[in-house]
């Protein structure tokens, strides 16, 4: 699959990153937690592709952090700490109030982010 992703453009890019994370939102709320692996391991190498590119392709996924789809909103601003840590912590707070897994989640990330101990490879 990286092989694939670095042929696709940026906006390629953020599109398979977008339906990867409102499937895994989907499967972890229903407790599929084996097409939820799946649909984070896919997620993770398409960031990890826009991050090798840079800032720009980087901040294409901003937008997502306004998404309807709270998995969508949850992954963008995770890795948006990385780049954009205010607009993503904005972003995981709203989320963390608001719903209830994966709101859960929002509040784990955050902590681990505000201790120092969360690292995008």
């Amino acid at each position: 699959m990286p092989e694939q992703l670095s042929r696709m453009d940026v906006v390629q890019l953020v599109d398979a990153y977008r339906a990867a994370a409102r499937q895994h939102g989907e499967a972890s709320e229903k407790g599929d937690y084996k097409a939820a692996n799946q649909s984070a391991e896919l997620v993770t190498a398409v960031y990890s592709e826009l991050r090798r590119r840079g800032p720009i392709a980087q901040d294409a996924l901003l937008p997502l952090l306004a998404d309807p789809a709270p998995g969508i909103r949850l992954w963008s601003a995770s890795h948006a700490l990385d780049f954009s840590p205010t607009e993503a912590e904005s972003a995981l707070i709203l989320l963390s109030s608001s719903e209830r897994l994966l709101g859960l989640s929002a509040e784990t990330t955050l902590k681990e982010w505000r201790a120092g101990r969360l690292r995008f490879l």
